[in-house]
């Protein structure tokens, strides 16, 4: 007789075993199939139709939907001109001047694989500004807006006082080729977005732009502007041509980092930590812009320091040399006013610790200046005239760092009711315009163009080309009162003009409501012992026509 096995797997334990598992498996299948896709709905590929859209949210993390209805999108190597179309309301709003095409218009960029086109036009309000650009999709004859593409919060919300909305639509698209990032690292460089002043804004306005480096949204570009009399010393500006052609201004972060007051971090060759500002050379009375030198002038250096990554930073031992000269040239200026300390002769300016000079990653050699020993000049009175058609409120606000102003520049700026015979009233006081003072947020114009006059034609000239700039009577005897006692007495003057798009860029307002007509005038002059060549300007002014801005200045040397 076989002995019996005992086990545990009774019948009644296997039967409570086949329930768990069948109630458990129901659980989760009712789980995944029911209650999870509530919680988490799925991820859909598919883009959506472009609708119209009165109400954008701008969102940080835009979905790629090169893929859509109207296809595969293909980058053009290069923009094709075409006519602008006609979208535009074509008229004026209380709140908003005339909008019209501006140059460089309208330029095809891209071809979707349905046959639809990419489209960028360029829109200049007649207030302050310069060209915005509007992206749009041109499909069988018809226009969509891509409002989830304008960059300009100022411009996105009020859309409807610009387009014909029976004309074009506005529609929600994302391209992620054109959402650039805030940093890139380039050649062992690092660049940052510039947001400070208004650069160039499509491609066909740069002159022998070279690339830099690729970023995965385009390339990393830059112009060189070689400074006259000093060959081998070149200002130069930076931009990120995105696949549309459109520019943003980026500039190079120095390799070394520096305090918030620009204090860079290295030591002395004693070893303590260097305690002096040093920043970018400013020309005029705009910001600090990189110049770059050539090798050739760096021979004869002697190191004054290491950064943290052990790297040398450099003077110069020769006063001969044409950084030196360029250094000292631009100390000297602004300081022959009466009560100005002693200026320091060459020999003593070698010793001091005017600027430095070091060489990048990428092997460029930059310099960088002592504010102290900088240049000392200011954009001069510039003055602003307001002419309503009617009692207006009026809110004006400058892109520099003012230094002076009248009535009192507050951190809001100018908040006054302007009356339609220019008179403005302010906390309970009048007067005739506004005046500041100060360093422009942008870069300032070259001067490589205008006029020179001799002495005896000095006062004639100036006042010829003021009623050929759009002045009046009254501004243009202001001007000449306030700066016929500053010009030079040397036998001939140059004199360069500055225009309102030049302004813009050096010293850019903001105007509420924006002025149907502005005109923005700046004089650079200088003294010369004799009389040189320049490429002369042709003045012109925009007829005033309603709410009209204007504003006169020039560079004010210490």
């Amino acid at each position: 007789m076989k002995a019996k096995i005992k086990t545990i797997f009774s019948p009644l334990i296997i039967g409570l075993i086949i329930g768990v598992l069948f109630t458990s498996t129901s659980a989760f299948a009712v789980y995944f199939l029911a209650i999870k896709p509530k919680l988490t709905p799925p991820v859909s590929n598919i883009t959506p139709s472009p609708q119209p859209s009165p109400t954008i949210t701008a969102t940080n993390t835009p979905i790629p939907t090169d893929n859509s209805e109207f296809g595969t999108l293909h980058w053009y190597s290069a923009p094709k001109k075409v006519s602008n179309p006609n979208i535009l309301l074509g008229s004026t709003s209380p709140d908003f001047g005339g909008f019209d095409f501006a140059d460089p218009g309208t330029y095809r960029v891209a071809e979707f694989s349905s046959g639809a086109s990419l489209l960028v036009s360029f829109i200049l309000p007649e207030g302050p500004s310069s060209p915005v650009p509007f992206r749009l999709i041109s499909d069988k004859g018809k226009y969509y807006l891509i409002e989830s593409l304008i960059a300009d919060e100022y411009y996105k919300k009020d859309i409807d006082k610009i387009f014909n909305f029976t004309k074009v639509k506005p529609i929600v698209y994302q391209i992620k080729d054109l959402y650039p990032d805030p940093f890139y690292f380039v050649k062992q460089t690092n660049f940052s977005k510039d947001g400070s002043f208004m650069p160039a804004v499509f491609t066909t306005e740069l002159k022998n732009p070279t690339v830099f480096g690729s970023t995965p949204v385009g390339d990393l570009l830059f112009v060189d502007s070689p400074l006259s009399d000093y060959s081998g010393l070149s200002t130069r500006t930076y931009y990120l041509r995105l696949k549309d052609f459109t520019l943003l201004a980026f500039s190079r972060n120095s390799r070394f980092g520096s305090t918030d007051t620009k204090v860079p971090y290295f030591n002395n060759l004693d070893g303590s930590p260097n305690k002096v500002t040093y920043s970018a050379p400013k020309t005029g009375c705009g910001s600090g812009q990189e110049l770059v030198i050539n090798s050739s002038l760096t021979n004869g250096r002697a190191s004054i320091g290491r950064d943290g990554q052990g790297q040398e930073l450099f003077r110069l031992t020769s006063s001969d040399n044409l950084v030196v000269k360029y250094v000292y040239d631009q100390y000297k200026i602004g300081r022959d006013y009466p009560s100005a300390p002693p200026i320091l002769t060459l020999n003593q300016f070698m010793d001091a610790p005017a600027y430095l000079i070091y060489q990048e990653n990428n092997g460029d050699w930059l310099l960088l200046v002592n504010p102290d020993y900088a240049i000392q000049a200011e954009c001069g009175k510039p003055v602003i005239y307001l002419y309503p058609t009617k009692d207006t409120q009026v809110s004006v606000k400058v892109g520099a760092d003012i230094t002076k102003s009248q009535p009192l520049y507050s951190q809001n700026g100018w908040t006054v009711l302007a009356h339609p015979n220019g008179q403005l009233d302010y906390q309970g006081k009048s007067y005739p315009n506004l005046f500041w003072e100060g360093t422009g947020w942008g870069i300032y114009p070259d001067t490589n163009q205008g006029f020179v006059v001799s002495q005896k034609d000095l006062i004639s000239t100036l006042k010829n080309h003021l009623k050929l700039l759009g002045l009046n009577n009254q501004e243009s005897a202001d001007f000449m009162e306030f700066w016929t006692p500053k010009l030079p007495t040397t036998p001939f003057i140059r004199l360069t003009w500055f225009s309102t798009t030049d302004m813009n860029r050096l010293a850019p307002l903001s105007v509420t409501p924006q002025p149907d007509t502005v005109i923005r005038i700046f004089l650079d002059f200088a003294g010369l012992d004799k009389s040189v060549s320049l490429i002369p300007q042709k003045l012109s002014s925009p007829p005033r026509h309603g709410f009209t801005l204007v504003e006169w200045g020039g560079l004010l040397v210490k």
